[in-house]
């Protein structure tokens, strides 16, 4: 485990995913705020776990985004596409696999990772700065190709929801929102399947009606993803009882959507086991977290004009560069 810090911010990276944990923001007013959510079980020795969920943290990176797997009540305009594939590992090599330290200081680190020899992709380099100008940190990640290369990527900061009832509210600026087109493992879908919804206040609910999930936890156990398309300004996350908030910015140009996985004590089987609290807000160029073979099809995301996977071409490495920066209310 390795530390960084400035005045106003400190995190811990470890090497398995370069899993960002511990974050803290020290506010203009002095004082500390930790916004982000850890699980139970971090740094887990369970076998079978994948590497990013045995050290399940604040934020780390995937490429390709996605999971997969089997789904039940797909929504008709997936059907045609490989919805049941699946991603091996989940997120990629990069939420798998150890990284190696190149840089590391005071209050910035830099690591990389060698993708595997017949991988189109070559390698990943991934930068962590505790800001000096504020209760931030500044980040940035590199990809590195071997041929000319699509693929689905995304980033993927998680919340705390372990806070009283709708008191963490939600607001981004977004062209279209889409919620899960099958039905979300897990037994909690808050949100009906399929449906298209224009304001995260107003998202189409399982049972009929509307459910508002731009203010949360909902009180119940929860386990539902929606993606909002065309995002149009960064994410802030407001955290009313703590007075502060988090504001999520990055180069929209290439990761024009953000899926929100909403996971609040809904998934039983371990390592969850009825007890994970989190709420990723996950830049993406993907749709959803479906496999990769999904995000590069004709899929009704990128029919509508967003872009759900990034180019790379060799010798000119693609560049997304972030901010998570804390503010008081």
């Amino acid at each position: 485990m390795i530390e960084i810090r400035s005045a106003s911010a400190s995190a811990r990276i470890t090497p398995v995913a370069a899993m960002l944990s511990d974050v803290a923001f020290r506010l203009p007013s002095g004082r500390l705020f930790r916004p982000f959510a850890q699980a139970p079980w971090f740094g887990s020795t369970e076998a079978g776990l994948p590497g990013h969920l045995r050290w399940l943290g604040s934020e780390f990176v995937c490429l390709p985004f996605g999971v997969g797997g089997p789904l039940e009540e797909i929504a008709g305009d997936w059907r045609h596409l490989p919805v049941e594939a699946v991603n091996e590992p989940a997120h990629g090599p990069a939420a798998e696999e150890a990284w190696t330290v190149l840089v590391q200081a005071a209050d910035s680190i830099r690591l990389a990772l060698d993708y595997p020899a017949d991988h189109p992709i070559r390698r990943l380099e991934r930068s962590i700065a505790a800001a000096a100008d504020g209760p931030a940190l500044d980040l940035e990640l590199a990809v590195e190709s071997r041929v000319p290369a699509r693929t689905s990527i995304g980033l993927h900061p998680i919340l705390d929801l372990a806070v009283p009832e709708r008191s963490l509210s939600v607001a981004a600026r977004f062209d279209f929102g889409l919620t899960y087109p099958a039905r979300v493992p897990g037994g909690g879908m808050a949100s009906a399947v399929g449906r298209t919804f224009e304001r995260l206040c107003a998202v189409p609910a399982a049972g009929g009606g509307l459910v508002d999930l731009s203010r949360l936890p909902l009180g119940p156990p929860v386990e539902d993803v929606v993606q909002l398309c065309g995002l149009r300004g960064p994410v802030e996350i407001r955290f009313e009882h703590a007075g502060a908030g988090l504001r999520i910015d990055w180069d929209r140009s290439l990761l024009p959507s953000c899926q929100m996985w909403i996971s609040d004590r809904a998934l039983q089987a371990p390592p969850w086991s009825g007890r994970y609290r989190g709420l990723g807000i996950e830049p993406i160029a993907s749709a959803f977290d479906l496999a990769n073979a999904v995000s590069l099809a004709d899929n009704p995301i990128a029919e509508r004009g967003v872009k759900t996977a990034v180019t790379v071409e060799p010798g000119a490495p693609l560049r997304i560069r972030y901010r998570l920066e804390a503010f008081e209310l």
